[in-house]
């Protein structure tokens, strides 16, 4: 069993940028960057294998190869698309539908989401939800004479924001704006509204009011303040949960030396490394003894640790791909990771 280091997907986008260019190292030969998809087998992009035995071959081939990788809680199907996303604009006001409609309609999944805010200019803002109760009438009114922007709710971003988004919640992100997102395995959007902006020929890029209506949650949206979150301190790192529902877990992991955690037959794990650098490996001599009875996953650090096997190097902008059932692993470096599963 090996640690696989992902190749990336770019999408180019008017309103994308070149930060994940600069900073994140990505070597698209795309303009306008707005996305990185880090982790995908989903049609519109899939992830290729950068390393090890199946060097060159794309995460979804290997998955119908040894399906076991995905884990038990989620049987032959993939659940999750992993992005870096850059928005030098902003995006436009859009919603995403939940799964039944998604399945039914657009012959894919639903689209819950969370964004973990990487950087953000001083007045950068998000739009989350409605300020006010809406209905039809009022939406399509709006979109019309092009006063939506009075009954959306904007909130203020900052570095280190953490934010959920259900499938029917109406959003957009700012311009000025770095983040990460842990999103279901789709690639449905609905734009509500889109500022009147032109694509590279021309055109007004098209609208999907009547479908959005369909699945728009359009009751005032839920406190979406930042309440405080624990962060549990071991040797060698710290742990913050920034994100659990039905679809992934994500915990920020801040690593000052390393640390050692298991990798359980439930899940697969995803490591997106957001600043510095390392290396992990996977303990293959450690035998049993990885499975904690408590189920958590991030031990303490271990300075005489096995060392016999394959170490796969990361640095800023890398993504890996632990398959389920791992065992224990190390990781040794001082970095700053989102750490997913599901």
């Amino acid at each position: 069993m090996e640690i696989m280091k992902l190749v990336p997907v770019g999408k180019e986008c008017l309103w994308g940028g070149r930060r994940l260019k600069k900073e994140f190292g990505k070597t698209f030969d795309i303009d306008c960057l707005g996305e990185s998809w880090e982790c995908s087998v989903h049609p519109d992009g899939e992830c290729m294998i950068a390393n090890g035995s199946f060097e060159g071959q794309t995460l979804s081939r290997v998955l119908k190869i040894k399906p076991e990788y995905i884990g038990t809680k989620f049987s032959g199907c993939f659940p999750i698309l992993a992005k870096f996303i850059d928005a030098n604009r902003q995006l436009s006001v859009q919603v995403h539908p939940g799964d039944e409609y998604a399945r039914i309609n657009e012959h894919d999944n639903g689209k819950t989401e969370m964004w973990y805010v990487l950087d953000a200019d001083t007045d950068a803002c998000l739009i989350y939800g409605f300020a006010h109760p809406v209905n039809e009438d009022i939406l399509r009114k709006a979109v019309l004479d092009k006063t939506l922007d009075k009954h959306l709710q904007k909130i203020p971003v900052r570095k280190g924001d953490v934010y959920y988004i259900p499938a029917g919640t109406v959003h957009g992100i700012g311009a000025g704006i770095l983040l990460a997102e842990i999103q279901q395995s789709s690639n449905v959007t609905y734009r509500v509204y889109d500022y009147d902006r032109q694509d590279k020929d021309g055109n007004k890029r098209e609208l999907h009011l009547e479908k959005a209506i369909k699945v728009l949650n359009m009751d005032v949206s839920q406190d979406v303040s930042q309440g405080i979150r624990l962060i549990n301190y071991y040797p060698g790192c710290s742990r913050q949960i920034v994100c659990r529902c039905k679809y992934f877990d994500v915990e920020k992991v801040e690593a000052s030396i390393g640390f050692d955690f298991s990798v359980l037959e439930t899940s697969f794990q995803l490591l997106m490394c957001f600043d510095g650098s390392g290396e992990v490996w996977i303990d293959n001599d450690f035998g049993e003894h990885w499975k904690n009875d408590n189920h958590t996953d991030i031990m303490p650090f271990s300075a005489n640790c096995y060392d016999n096997s394959f170490h796969i190097n990361f640095s800023k902008g890398d993504t890996l791909f632990i398959p389920a059932s791992a065992g224990r692993c190390h990781l040794r470096g001082k970095c700053q990771l989102l750490k997913v599963r599901c």
